[in-house]
């Protein structure tokens, strides 16, 4: 049996228990090389700094020694173990969707280590491993002191080891030249680079840490194999990557550019937070959660929730849309949404409530720190968009409430409990034609009722009219539906309808009615109390002085 496992990094196909690696990086890698221009790609010690360089827009990301070692806090000589520097490698590998080229140092050993290496770092989706000929343990090329060289037979074994130990022929081999950076000369590096194509090398790359670009220049003016040369231009870091693409080299690495930058910008950061004592004067130069949450990818894991949890209180979710017209908007200046009321904000009185309902998964148009203090998800004011917003993979069941409404988690509950594709609740506690508010959404039911009293038999009530007049009113629509994946489909096609025809904002009284009038079955659930509207001063001065009491 074989089956199919997609992710950021590639492609794995499992074949009776068998992880094929994933190609797809090294492919890419080898396209990079094919097409004009130079391949650029940045460092990177974590997946996070991974899915910023792609972001960024790089071909590639570098699997940086130097930024893996520094990232653990030590030296990079060769202190990590091959194991440790692989779990990163792969873990990037896995999180973007740029072939990755992992610093490999000097091979971790000799031309047995190497060839363990290759099938290691190839296994894990790997796109290219680059090795240096020097002596395991290596140090780094920029720290001063000893910098050695392996005689060049003794390097080329190890190409030719790691040529013979891969499984897939794009996975590159890149033979990294020490040579300008142990002082041993031009004519060397150029000597190594042939003997190691030779040995089979898919690119070199050569390295320089002088100030000055045209060591580098000079090679490449030099360079007469017709084997992609590699440079990193740390330290001689005025020439562009065009001019050095120009000059004959293919791809541009800029190896630990990123982990320089975030040390610099964290000692700002937490130096200002001890001198401020607080982090207002920082803050709108930081990123915001929901940058850290975007890169994390809590969209994509939401949704796989959405589609494979089934315990309880996850498999529905609730959306505020647009009340009553009366009302602003939820989310804009002097909506209810923002109003306090003993202690705290209606938007997170609607939140509590539908929490205490066993609805966790909220979203609703509010502004940043409106929503991060009720701790929903934003999302847009128009209706059609929001419903979008919530996405089509969901399976279970989509609470949707005006947002001008309040409610207690009892008619919640009873809500909830109602199976069918569509049901809202709706109040039959006023006695009739003339109690009413002015505002108040009439709806006519096909159960009888008479003294106040009203039976439906076996069957549950349904809506046959919604938006009607007060005189021909059987109860008042309180602000609240839940719907089937069905019946949230056809919901969001009555908010398209709506919106292709002016009305972006459509209420959700709007969209039942229209839905009603479709011949939708739109069942009620009858509740005499729990629910209270904020459509007016005179609304919220009654709702504030009956919470005040309530919770004094």
């Amino acid at each position: 049996m074989t089956y199919t496992i997609e992710h950021a990094g590639g492609r794995i196909e499992h074949a009776g228990g068998r992880t094929v690696p994933s190609i797809r990086g090294a492919a890419r890698l080898r396209q990079a090389f094919d097409r004009p221009g130079p391949v650029r790609i940045a460092g990177a010690h974590n997946p996070l700094g991974a899915r910023l360089a792609e972001r960024a827009g790089f071909d590639g990301v570098w699997s940086s020694g130097l930024e893996i070692s520094a990232s653990h806090g030590v030296p990079d000589a060769d202190i990590l173990t091959m194991s440790e520097l692989l779990a990163v490698a792969r873990s990037m590998a896995m999180a973007v969707d740029l072939p990755v080229v992992a610093d490999c140092d000097a091979g971790y050993g000799n031309a047995n280590n190497v060839m363990h290496m290759v099938r290691q770092y190839e296994a894990a989706g790997i796109a290219a491993v680059s090795i240096e000929d020097k002596p395991f343990p290596k140090l780094n090329s920029f720290v001063p002191g000893r910098q050695e060289l392996v005689p060049i037979d003794e390097f080329a074994g190890k190409i030719a080891a790691a040529k013979a130990a891969q499984s897939h022929p794009d996975l590159m081999v890149i033979a990294r030249i020490e040579a300008l950076i142990a002082g041993w000369g031009m004519a060397e590096a150029l000597r190594r680079g042939h003997a190691y194509v030779e040995a089979g090398a898919d690119a070199v790359l050569i390295h320089a840490k002088g100030d000055s670009p045209e060591p580098i220049m000079t090679f490449l003016q030099r360079w007469r194999l017709p084997v992609p040369v590699v440079v990193v231009p740390t330290t001689y870091h005025t020439v562009t990557a065009d001019e050095l693409h120009r000059a004959g080299a293919r791809m541009v690495i800029y190896a630990n550019q990123g982990l320089r930058a975030s040390i610099a910008a964290v000692s700002e950061t937490f130096a200002a937070i001890l001198r401020d004592g607080r982090t207002t004067e920082i803050e709108p130069s930081i990123a915001p959660l929901s940058t850290v949450f975007d890169l994390q990818g809590v969209a994509r894991l939401q949704e796989q929730e959405d589609r494979f949890l089934h315990r309880r209180g996850q498999q529905v979710r609730a959306v505020m849309v647009s009340g009553a017209r009366t009302a602003p908007p939820l989310g804009v200046p002097g909506s209810p949404a923002s109003i306090t009321i003993a202690g705290s904000t209606v938007l997170e009185r609607q939140a509590g409530a539908l929490r205490r309902a066993d609805v966790q998964d909220i979203s609703a148009c509010a502004d940043v720190a409106g929503a991060a203090a009720a701790g929903v998800t934003r999302c847009p004011a128009d209706t059609a968009e929001a419903l979008a917003s919530l996405g089509t993979q969901f399976s279970g069941r989509t609470v949707v409430t005006a947002s001008d409404v309040l409610f207690d988690p009892g008619p919640l509950r009873q809500l909830l409990a109602e199976p069918s594709d569509i049901a809202v609740l709706v109040d039959v506690g006023v006695p009739g034609p003339g109690h009413r508010a002015p505002d108040a959404c009439g709806v006519t039911l096909d159960s009888w009722g008479t003294n106040g009293r009203r039976i439906c038999g076996d069957g549950v009530p349904r809506l046959t009219a919604l938006g009607v007049p007060d005189a021909e009113a059987d109860a008042e629509f309180a602000g609240a539906a839940v719907l089937s994946a069905k019946g949230f489909a056809a919901l969001h096609d009555a908010a398209v309808a709506r919106r292709a025809g002016g009305h972006p904002c459509a209420t959700l009284a709007e969209l039942l009615a229209d839905l009603v009038a479709a011949g939708w079955p739109v069942h009620a659930v009858e509740i005499a109390s729990g629910w209270a509207e904020l459509r007016t001063a005179d609304d919220l001065r009654r709702v504030s002085a009956l919470l005040t009491r309530d919770e004094a």
